[in-house]
């Protein structure tokens, strides 16, 4: 009898551990979408930019990543603690083929549970982890980054233009194209060449702006005006949206 006491005594002592809420989330810094696996299951089968899981076992858990990139889906894994009693809120930097994850913040989710055991337990087995969409919570990034055309979707907007005799044709393509997405500043210039006018060219560098996701890498299309004015009314412009 006193040899079943002592592993019973183990048992009731680890019980408000295990009982501790944890909770990680997951969400990407400019909004690329991605699956994730944690521990070898897969979490969100549709793509998304945002994951939260609760009720999940406090410690190390192995976490991969697949992104989808201008040249396919990129795979990458990483180790992330889940302390016990918090929620831990990770940011999902994504840079070309690397991935970094950097804690936003830390949350405590107040006193653990108290949980009461059978009276003649066998083994104790905490509840696996359930795994809730949720919405992200957070504000969308000012500049936008939201249904980002990608290297695929621009070559095929480039390819729908040279298909086009008239200017105005491709501008209206090109504009559609942008209205409800937003793109880099690099495609955006691979755009603008195929206009044949500069006027169009800073028309649709206008319209363009407010979609454009990386705002700070914008004066990469400013080589493509060959008269200074074309480009003195383009900052113009751009400093009076900042």
């Amino acid at each position: 009898m006193k040899k079943l006491l002592l592993p019973l005594l183990f048992v009731l002592l680890a019980l408000p551990a295990f009982a501790q809420p944890t909770v990680v989330t997951f969400t990407t810094h400019r909004g690329e979408l991605f699956q994730m696996a944690l521990d070898g299951r897969m979490i969100n089968r549709t793509a998304s930019n945002f994951v939260r899981i609760t009720h999940l076992r406090p410690g190390n858990h192995y976490v991969e990543f697949r992104i989808r990139g201008r040249h396919g889906i990129y795979r990458t894994g990483i180790n992330v603690l889940a302390r016990a009693g918090y929620e831990t809120n990770y940011s999902v930097r994504v840079s070309g083929r690397k991935v970094a994850l950097h804690v936003i913040s830390e949350t405590p989710l107040g006193p653990p549970v108290v949980v009461v055991p059978p009276r003649y337990p066998d083994r104790y087995e905490p509840a696996p982890p359930r795994y809730e969409p949720v919405p992200p919570r957070y504000e969308e990034p000012a500049n936008g980054c939201r249904n980002l055309l990608d290297r695929y979707d621009v070559d095929r907007l480039i390819d729908a233009m040279k298909g086009r005799d008239f200017e105005s044709t491709r501008l209206t393509i090109a504009r559609e194209a942008v209205r409800n997405s937003s793109i880099l500043s690099e495609d955006l210039r691979n755009v603008l060449l195929q206009f044949e006018f500069e006027s169009t060219r800073l028309e649709f560098a206008k319209f363009a702006y407010d979609s454009v996701c990386d705002k700070e890498r914008f004066y990469y299309i400013y080589d493509i005006f060959k008269f200074d004015h074309h480009v003195r009314e383009l900052e113009e412009f751009t400093s009076r949206r900042r």
